[in-house]
């Protein structure tokens, strides 16, 4: 090779020639090496972005454990010395602002702020009935009725995190007076908190308000895990005016109900607290559901802009009679309702100025808690148009023969009755109608040892006009 100077060499290099050898001023050897391509280079930075993204991942996880943990050990350090503070108090001052009666000047819940972390801490005071002399119901085999059940106070404290679910910490005293239980000029309300299946419902939250005694009555306590809570040392008074109610996050909420001289017939009025006496009661409460509704005219068009009226079946007051939800809802530009939040009852549905032919599933529609129900409302072309109110059964299993009644109005003349599934369909015979005073009946005789298994659309026919109830009728196995 020829001699080479400084920018000869310096050419080869951009060239892509990295392994040089000079000897004398010249190049002797010169390798053209392999360069990277773009793929090659692309997957190094892939698999250099997972290895960091991995590396980054795993040093914030760590930084959390470490952030958890000092934030446990604060918790529970906080929660100690509040214990502690609360041993130290005379029994008669331990008791918060919300939870026991007569209130304490403990806070029922509050934030404070350690090394730069601000927790929740929360406490609660109640009282505990020992079985050992008896219970206030009289239920306890061989032990009288323990008409002084506060035998001793019960304090729990949670540490959370501000405005976190987590409990951190939670610590939990037993606390006695020194005196011996004496009679008193009190009572007690004990409460219950049941779900829809009369299952207890634990961590609700009961108020129990009187302004009307003195001192005021103002509580909010916590259900146990049996549901129930007791509440002793309460002044008498027998003229209803000690407020119930309960409620749970994402529950319905439950309530006594003041008799008024407009409304004097509550059906869960208010409540007395007499001396020395239990006054009980059961509050229920259960997830909230949702319930959704359309509605179409008789050829499947959406109506829109059009109040429905939806009514429960639960009473607040009775003769007359005020039902806890009652509301004119109005429908949007696809005709569609949805209502959330709706408490377990069961529902009717009215659509003011215009005849429903059909309402799928039947009313009264059973709304179960923590459900969703879909309510379609088809209405007819006039008031002397045939309606569907029921089906009786709205299920069978395949039998050689049964008899199927329906009800409604304006089902004279009808000529033919159906059960529709796809391309599945069986005529009724020996058609029977009778007229009522209030409703129209109409049977008639299937024979279903064919029919398959499911849910069927149940068809009725008169003079040309066809109604269709869909999902009316269920074969089961």
């Amino acid at each position: 090779m020829g001699w080479y100077g400084d920018s000869a060499i310096r050419n080869h290099l951009f060239s892509g020639i990295i392994e040089i050898t000079v000897k004398g001023g010249q190049i002797v050897k010169a390798k053209k090496a392999r360069a990277f391509t773009l793929i090659e280079v692309l997957i190094d930075l892939f698999l250099l972005s997972l290895i960091s993204a991995a590396i980054i991942s795993g040093y914030m996880a760590s930084v959390k454990a470490a952030r958890f943990a000092k934030a446990k050990i604060s918790a529970v350090a906080l929660a100690n010395e509040k214990m502690e503070e609360i041993r130290n108090m005379p029994y008669d001052n331990v008791a918060t602002k919300k939870g026991i009666y007569p209130a304490g000047e403990l806070e029922d819940s509050e934030n404070i702020n350690r090394g730069g972390i601000v927790f929740t801490l929360k406490r609660v005071v109640s009282y505990v009935d020992d079985q050992y002399d008896g219970n206030a119901e009289g239920t306890i085999p061989g032990q009288p009725v323990d008409l002084y059940p506060s035998d001793y106070k019960k304090v729990e404290i949670g540490v959370y995190l501000e405005n976190k679910s987590g409990r951190l910490a939670f610590l939990t005293s037993n606390m006695a007076g020194k005196a011996a239980e004496t009679p008193t000029e009190t009572g007690i309300i004990k409460i219950c908190v049941v779900d829809s299946k009369y299952l207890p419902v634990s961590e609700a939250i009961v108020t129990i308000v009187n302004p009307g005694v003195v001192p005021p009555v103002d509580l909010e306590v916590t259900t146990g895990n049996d549901g129930c809570i007791l509440i002793p040392n309460l002044p008498p008074e027998n003229h209803n005016q000690y407020h119930l109610s309960v409620t749970k996050n994402g529950f319905s909420t439950d309530t006594t109900y003041p008799r008024t001289p407009q409304n004097p017939n509550s059906t869960q009025p208010d409540k007395n607290v007499l001396i020395q006496q239990v006054t009980n009661q059961i509050l229920v409460i259960d997830f909230f559901s949702t319930l959704t509704i359309d509605l179409v005219d008789p050829n499947g068009n959406k109506i829109s802009d059009t109040v429905v009226h939806v009514e429960g079946t639960k009473e607040k007051w009775f003769n007359p009679s005020t039902f806890k939800y009652s509301a004119d809802l109005t429908t949007d530009a696809n005709g569609h309702l949805e209502l959330k939040n709706m408490e377990f009852d069961e529902y009717k549905f009215t659509v003011p100025g215009k005849t429903i032919a059909t309402i799928s599933p039947y009313q009264p529609l059973q709304l179960g808690a923590g459900t969703t129900e879909n309510v379609k409302i088809t209405t007819a072309p006039g008031s002397d148009s045939m309606q569907i109110f029921s089906c009786t059964p709205k299920f069978s299993a395949q039998e050689s023969l049964i008899s199927l009644s329906i009800t409604g109005s304006n089902l004279d003349s009808v000529t033919a009755m159906k059960i529709i599934q796809n391309e599945s369909q069986f005529s009724g015979i020996n058609l029977d109608y009778e007229k009522g005073s209030a409703e129209d009946s109409l049977a008639a005789d299937f024979d279903l040892s064919l029919a398959p298994v499911g849910v069927y659309d149940l068809e009725i026919e008169k003079a040309g006009e066809i109604l269709r109830q869909k999902d009316g009728f269920e074969i089961v196995q």
